[in-house]
């Protein structure tokens, strides 16, 4: 399994939205201190987070954080990433409803290929396309997101 790390400014503010606007489930939140909780209730000033759906996982770590962690990693990074995280199994129309515009970047629409797909910024600016096949698309299997 890959799990992305993503460095986001305010880790409460990402995991809500990630809980929010698709679903995922809090596993794991950690302190500054290294005190955490593990489960659905979120630490107070969380520095580090574990984010699930399904077969997948994300997770967020303040930039400070990560510096403390990593030799080499600048301390006041600004989150960025160039390209976009797919996430498969998700309704697109349904996310689309809980967004405001400003958010989406494209779609909900059905790709040449036979993907409903959403293009979408989550707070940080990270771009995130979220997709499931339509009709005899026969490309993958993994296509189960959060239930």
């Amino acid at each position: 399994m890959i799990v992305p790390n993503l460095v986001v400014a305010d880790v409460a503010r990402s995991v809500a939205f990630y809980r929010a606007t698709l679903g995922f489930s809090l596993e794991t939140s950690v302190a500054a201190d290294q005190s955490y909780v593990q489960g659905d209730d979120c630490i107070e000033n969380p520095v580090f987070a574990i984010v699930s759906w399904a077969d997948g996982q994300l997770m967020l770590q303040t930039a400070a954080s990560l510096a403390g962690d990593v030799p080499g990693v600048p301390e006041f990074a600004t989150p960025h990433l160039t390209g976009a995280i797919y996430l498969r199994g998700f309704d697109p129309d349904a996310v689309a409803a809980k967004l405001n515009d400003d958010a989406i970047v494209k779609g909900p629409e059905t790709s040449w290929y036979g993907m409903r797909e959403l293009y979408l910024r989550d707070p940080d600016g990270y771009l995130l396309c979220l997709g499931v096949p339509e009709g005899d698309w026969t490309g993958t299997s993994a296509t189960s997101g959060p239930d």
